[in-house]
């Protein structure tokens, strides 16, 4: 199986939204899209990105959050619309970012699961408690879904599992069917220590009993988003590690190599991970070429 791993959209869809809707935290993301990241992440890539998965045709796609800016109804439709043409459930899995969760009212209203239910859920309602983690068994490989994303004060986007979700998380790795797959787990908040501005303001506050979990339940992959640059780690677990992966941002348009947009590709064959390519969007040429 061939699983690409995207990350990181944040597409912005602001036409038409009343100022109001403005009169809450994402009054600094605002802000931030004017200054820093004026004309930083692109549709057109996003879009380009989507022609390019189709022309490679992976079994399998994984998002793992900041599909949108600001948690905004058009920017959810934006990404689905264009996510759909890969596939539904059994193509496409997602979970939430930090920026999907933006405002209380959007992590209240369950905004993101409301748009993109059918890559993550067999079924869904509003009055469900207890979403994630999702477990998706695709042939010899099982995706779960982890949710880290929880609305934060302004200037804040810190992450937490939970208790109740790791232990659901633990129940799930100990299910036979999992133990036989390849277990890949997508969580949108990194693992790895950042400088200190970042640790102090965008961490993923449980990542100590996270990991925990994951070694006592045998996963086999970790993917994740969050830091925009790509990264590559791993967990010791007894004799063998776990690899951690970080796609960066698929949609990012910079001059720097290590920082424009880009996605991953893996290959697993016999319970292994066989394989890791990547490739990376040619800003001259507007496309995505193999990184070698």
């Amino acid at each position: 199986m061939r699983i690409a791993h995207i990350s990181d959209l944040h597409i912005q869809a602001l036409d038409g939204v009343p100022v109001r809707r403005f009169l809450n935290k994402r009054v600094t993301g605002l802000a931030n899209l004017v200054t820093f990241r004026r004309g930083a992440y692109s549709i057109d890539v996003f879009e380009r990105l989507i022609a390019d998965l189709l022309e490679e045709e992976p079994e399998h796609v994984v998002v793992t959050g900041d599909l949108s800016n600001l948690a905004l109804e058009g920017e959810f439709q934006a990404v689905f619309d264009r996510l759909k043409i890969l596939g539904g459930y059994r193509r496409v899995s997602t979970i939430p970012g930090n920026h999907d969760t933006y405002t209380r009212g959007s992590s209240v209203m369950r905004r993101f699961e409301s748009t993109f239910y059918p890559f993550m859920f067999r079924q869904f309602s509003d009055i469900d408690v207890e979403l994630y983690p999702y477990v998706k068994l695709l042939d010899e490989v099982a995706i779960i879904g982890v949710c880290s994303a929880v609305p934060t004060l302004p200037f804040f986007a810190w992450g937490r599992v939970g208790e109740a979700q790791l232990g659901r998380l633990e129940e799930i790795l100990r299910r036979e069917a999992v133990k036989r797959a390849f277990s890949v787990v997508l969580v949108h908040h990194n693992l790895h220590a950042r400088e200190m501005l970042q640790e102090a303001t965008a961490s993923l506050r449980d990542v100590g009993p996270f990991v925990e979990v994951l070694k006592e339940g045998g996963v086999n992959l970790v993917l994740h988003g969050h830091d925009h640059l790509a990264h590559t780690g791993s967990i010791r677990a007894g004799e063998s590690s776990i690899p951690v992966i970080g796609a960066g941002s698929s949609t990012r348009l910079d001059g720097s190599p290590s920082k424009v947009a880009r996605y991953n590709v893996y290959t697993i064959e016999g319970g292994t991970l066989k394989n890791v390519e990547t490739k990376v969007y040619d800003m001259r040429k507007r496309k995505f070429i193999w990184k070698f």
